[in-house]
């Protein structure tokens, strides 16, 4: 029997992540699975680490529109020497114009380029970067295996702590916002499961606060939390193998400039109204 190669998009959020960058973009475009595709996001940063991503410059005519080959394909007119060997098929860069932060770059990732259903979705931070280049054959055959909708952890930290990664209690899902968040890098899922959220939620307010802003911190909480609701137990997977490095060097790391804000959030959102399980993320 073949193997399924699902398609799987990662979304890469940075600012200002430095050189740290470098050793994000390496550890995706050198991956050796066959079925992918990457969105770098930059929320406006002010280093000029954009300018790190490797890059394509593709001949268009006198209107701008792009100008295809015979096969229908972009004509290349220059291009980084990793699109030589690297297996992704498609690398996009978005640019704010504005300062956003995290959870709506990523909000608008997932609701643009990971439009179906079946695509895998991983969210990689841009001054993390993946521990090996079988990370991602890892969470295809992971995904097959187990016919899961999410899948989570584990990592190393460059501090040389080890994760806090661990499975969820299927006790816990009677109540999953009185027990502990465990949802840790790696984190992937279903795009399909996210898109559900609108179902019962048109406007994202469950990742809003009360004055209908995006949470400035805390995506992770606000966006797994409601998507174990709707999994359930048995659709939501603990992985044990490290496949991501964590980045505890990073000056500029959320809970290193306001750790009270993160805390203050992660409380607001325990006391929202939970979601309603479903049946299907199709």
């Amino acid at each position: 029997m073949e193997k399924k190669l699902n398609k799987i998009k990662i979304l890469v959020p940075f600012y200002n992540p430095g050189d740290f960058i470098e050793m994000c973009v390496n550890s995706v475009l050198t991956q050796d699975y066959d079925n992918y595709e990457v969105l770098f996001i930059d929320d406006c940063s002010t280093d000029n680490s954009y300018l790190k991503i490797p890059a394509r410059t593709l001949k268009t005519d006198e209107a701008g529109n792009l100008e295809l080959d015979s096969n229908g394909n972009p004509i290349v007119l220059e291009q980084h020497p990793i699109y030589d060997v690297t297996k992704c098929s498609n690398v996009m860069l978005w640019r704010a114009n504005s300062r956003a932060t995290a959870l709506p770059n990523i909000h608008n990732g997932i609701m643009n380029f990971c439009t179906d259903p079946e695509d895998i979705v991983v969210i990689l931070d841009g001054d993390d970067w993946l521990l090996t280049r079988t990370a991602l054959t890892f969470i295809n055959n992971f995904y097959n295996q187990h016919d899961c909708w999410m899948m989570y952890g584990s990592s190393r930290w460059t501090n040389g702590r080890k994760c806090c990664s661990s499975a969820y209690l299927e006790s816990e899902f009677k109540n999953l916002r009185a027990a502990p968040f465990r949802v840790s890098h790696i984190r992937t899922f279903r795009a399909g499961l996210y898109h559900k959220i609108g179902e019962q939620d048109k406007t994202f307010s469950c990742m809003k606060d009360k004055n209908g802003n995006w949470y400035q911190m805390t995506y992770d909480v606000a966006m797994f939390i409601v998507m174990l609701e709707m999994a359930g137990y048995e659709k939501v997977k603990h992985n044990i193998t490290p496949l991501y490095v964590y980045n505890r060097d990073n000056p500029i790391s959320d809970d290193k400039v306001n750790q009270q804000l993160q805390w203050d959030i992660h409380d607001e959102i325990n006391k929202k109204k939970p979601f309603k399980r479903i049946d299907n993320y199709k």
